[in-house]
């Protein structure tokens, strides 16, 4: 540095501190800002990840070989679309077994009934034994049983039948095919394994992760914001998870959104929480703040002169601090030319800053 540049620098700083810098004929330029009153919050960020909230394996409910496949991995399905067709015509058989079962039972209910009512009739006459009367309602009631069974029979059949038509369960893409035309699907083998899996992209799930100082402030409702590649979700914190991580000491939290951007289940994502929000917090420019020794002060505009104000400050968001005490709303304070300010020290406002 010259001398001529030090020793202007010192001459400076002699103006400043000494008494002519309250003296009207020095006068320090700076602009002012107005305090107000606004919506201040205190945000965080954190990483996590995408997952699907619903990803369900489709597994078979019935021995049957598969008789049609009808989508491939990556195809859009619909809920209640047919994925897969298996080999009917065993359980149609059943069915069909069943049911004429079942009409046979009833006639010989009701033969049985007629045959009943006339013998409760005939042992009033004394024309039969007690023992016939007793032998009659024993077949109803056999029969009765029979008849029961049969409809369980029934209910079965119509059960595996419905299950040799592979439905999607939920609206998704296909993640995972792992069965052709001509496989057999056994679900009772210790091998088996699921037939497709669908990925339900259109509701997401955020997992994120919170360092252990911050657990307790993070709850249900908390809104975040998600991130990623420029686009951005407003959700809230939906559940958290009751233990932290025994290795990263971190909370897990779930934040649930609708797939509006297009994201993917494994990919990463950024997400701004906010911890608290103040709705009518005094506001102010960062940059009116000024470090003295004995702390933090700003320094109000009074006519032309500027009166040092010691303050406590709360929240800070971008660029604005939330002024806590010592600043009140309308309040002019110095922006610009701020930190070359002294108590007392005569100023010439060159504007305001909305």
């Amino acid at each position: 540095m010259s001398q001529g540049l030090r020793a202007g620098l010192l001459a400076l700083l002699y103006l400043l501190c000494s008494p002519l810098a309250a003296d009207d004929r020095f006068r320090v330029p700076v602009t002012g800002v107005r305090a107000a009153l606004g919506e201040i919050s205190q945000l965080t960020r954190v990483q996590g990840g995408i997952e699907a909230v619903s990803a369900p394996e489709i597994v078979g409910k019935v021995a049957a070989e598969i008789e049609e496949v009808l989508v491939d991995e990556g195809d859009r399905v619909e809920a209640g679309q047919l994925l897969a067709r298996l080999d009917d015509e065993a359980f149609r058989l059943d069915k069909e077994g069943a049911q004429a079962d079942i009409r046979r039972l009833q006639v010989l209910l009701q033969n049985q009934r007629d045959n009943l009512e006339r013998d409760r009739s005939l042992i009033g006459k004394k024309l039969i034994s007690e023992a016939q009367l007793d032998d009659a309602r024993s077949a109803v009631e056999q029969t009765q049983a029979q008849l029961a069974q049969a409809r369980s029979l029934l209910d079965k059949a119509r059960y595996q039948l419905s299950h040799t038509r592979i439905l999607a369960p939920i609206g998704g893409e296909i993640q995972n095919r792992s069965v052709s035309r001509g496989d057999y699907v056994n679900p009772n083998s210790p091998n088996s394994r699921a037939l497709f899996q669908i990925v339900d992209v259109d509701h997401l799930r955020a997992r994120l992760f919170f360092p252990e100082d911050l657990a307790r402030r993070i709850a249900r409702g908390t809104p975040a914001t998600l991130i990623r590649d420029g686009a951005r979700v407003e959700t809230r914190i939906a559940k958290t998870l009751p233990m932290l991580d025994s290795g990263t000491r971190a909370l897990e939290a779930l934040a649930d959104f609708d797939n509006l951007p297009g994201w993917q289940p494994g990919e990463s994502v950024a997400a701004e929480v906010v911890l608290a929000r103040h709705q009518r917090a005094v506001v102010v420019p960062e940059a009116v703040l000024v470090q003295r020794p004995a702390g933090l002060v700003v320094y109000r505009l009074e006519g032309d002169k500027a009166r040092e104000v010691a303050v406590t400050t709360g929240i800070r968001q971008d660029d604005r601090v939330e002024i806590l005490s010592g600043v009140g709303k309308g309040d002019l304070l110095a922006l610009d030319g701020a930190s070359y300010l002294s108590d007392g020290a005569a100023v010439e406002i060159k504007g305001e800053t909305p």
